[in-house]
């Protein structure tokens, strides 16, 4: 059980993280029916020079059950990360921003005796690390290192493509669909659908907070780890909260939930599946340095 866990956490991981790494395929701004009037633009335009200081906290928690001899048989794991790193920009065009992340620390913790040792090694790979990105207006992130690596995916998560490419007042939402890659390009890909909406703007219209609520899925069977399991359609749903300082152009808080289901099954056990639930609780919170 254990095992199967461990190679959840992966699947887990990459259907997460891989719409956050594509370039979302729709973007629509709506004003609710509503007139343009009191529209304001959300962008991410930060200056070149400004240095901010993140602190990114997730956590994950693992439900895998497995019926044998006809009892439900249940394991739960779950799994904090803290991380401190720094982003500098340094250019700044009209069409991008070309920002650089200093990973200054990262905790980790897990309640699972097996993964102690890929604990190690992930703090090892992850501090100190340096990743470069290039940030659109909306808010989607393209690595600009030649191997783009775990700190790359951080950052577009910590930067999520949410933001509209049209001004929009209060009260108006915009939707994203973003694809999660396919295995299998005869079935097609899944997707992640949210919905946006501008809730409010404080302190003289610098501050946008933004809601949101969506869902994914993909309905392909896809492996997962190097030992023959597979798991079957996902399902999920997404909701969270961020907050843009449209004065600094820069994302200064984000709270992401997500739940993820699905069914996975091994080569020793195939006619046994394991039943799994993934939260994910991310959130992000930025300081300026000036």
């Amino acid at each position: 059980m254990a095992r199967s866990l461990v190679s959840v956490t992966v699947f887990a991981v990459v259907v997460l993280l891989a719409p956050a790494l594509c370039a979302p395929s729709l973007c629509m701004a709506q004003n609710g029916g509503g007139s343009a009037k009191g529209a304001v633009s959300l962008e991410v335009r930060p200056r070149a020079g400004d240095t901010v200081s993140v602190r990114l906290e997730q956590r994950v928690e693992m439900t895998g059950t497995r019926r044998i001899d006809g009892r439900d048989s249940t394991a739960r794991v779950t799994s904090s990360m803290v991380m401190f790193a720094r982003t500098i920009v340094e250019s700044v065009t009209p069409a991008n921003s070309i920002v650089a992340t200093h990973t200054d620390s990262v905790r980790l913790e897990t309640s699972d005796d097996h993964a102690q040792a890929m604990r190690a090694d992930a703090i090892r790979a992850l501090s100190g690390t340096v990743s470069r990105l290039r940030i659109l207006p909306d808010g989607t992130g393209q690595s600009i290192d030649s191997a783009p690596g775990a700190q790359s995916a951080t950052l577009v998560a910590v930067m999520p493509a949410t933001l509209p490419d049209a001004p929009v007042a209060v009260g108006g939402r915009w939707t994203r669909k973003m694809p999660i890659p396919s295995t299998n390009a005869a079935r097609g890909a899944g997707e992640v659908r949210a919905v946006f909406r501008l809730d409010s703007l404080t302190a003289g219209g610098r501050y946008a907070w933004i809601s949101m609520k969506g869902s994914m899925r993909r309905d392909e069977r896809a492996p997962v780890g190097g030992s023959g399991e597979s798991a079957g359609a996902v399902t999920g749903s997404i909701s969270g909260v961020m907050t843009l300082d449209r004065h600094r152009g820069w994302i200064v808080s984000a709270l992401t939930d997500m739940t993820v289901r699905s069914t996975v099954t091994t080569p020793s056990a195939p006619a046994v599946p394991l039943k799994v639930t993934v939260r994910v609780i991310q959130k992000m919170h930025a300081d300026d340095q000036d």
